[in-house]
């Protein structure tokens, strides 16, 4: 009677470590399914000036912009009005922009506990204005490009209009 009982515990104890092996393979297998969005990858030149001119800036922000700065291919800085050191910065997340974007929107929804991030509707695949209009992040693809508005004190309105110049040519 008492071997029985071992068996049994044994043979629960056994059962339960195969459904918690279960249940994590489960739970990785839909992690790995939901960063991996299918998205297509970019192909193109990869040239953060070349997907919005300095004439396409001036236009979507309303003052002309003074001058162009490129750093590397990842990064490009249009500045205006210098004498009060105003700046639009746009980066480029060239790979794994989609799971990029995904992270960082679920970061910040787990940090602050409710949706911070305003959605975009016809914006590339998928944009979202970020908390106080600090930014905009834009997915097409797999690539995400991401406008600071914070230093040059954009509004949506300039950052959707810049945002829409570069998801047509990515």
């Amino acid at each position: 009677m008492v071997l029985a009982i071992f068996a049994f515990l044994g043979l629960l104890a056994a059962g339960s470590c195969f459904y918690i092996a279960y249940r994590v393979k489960k739970k990785a297998n839909e992690f790995r399914a939901e960063m991996n969005s299918n998205a297509r990858p970019y192909t193109g030149r990869r040239d953060a000036c070349s997907k919005l001119t300095k004439a396409e800036a001036s236009e979507a922000i309303g003052q002309p912009v003074t001058s162009v700065e490129s750093h590397g291919e990842s990064s490009c800085v249009y500045l205006f009005r210098p004498d009060e050191g105003k700046r639009v910065a746009v980066e480029y997340t060239w790979e794994g922009g989609a799971m990029v974007m995904k992270m960082s929107h679920g970061a910040m929804k787990s940090i602050s506990g409710v949706e911070t991030f305003q959605a975009i509707p016809s914006l590339g695949d998928e944009a979202y204005l970020e908390p106080m209009g600090s930014g905009l992040m834009m997915r097409k693809g797999d690539v995400m490009v991401h406008i600071d508005m914070r230093v040059g004190g954009l509004d949506a309105g300039a950052a959707k209009a810049m945002a829409t110049t570069i998801a047509g040519r990515l």
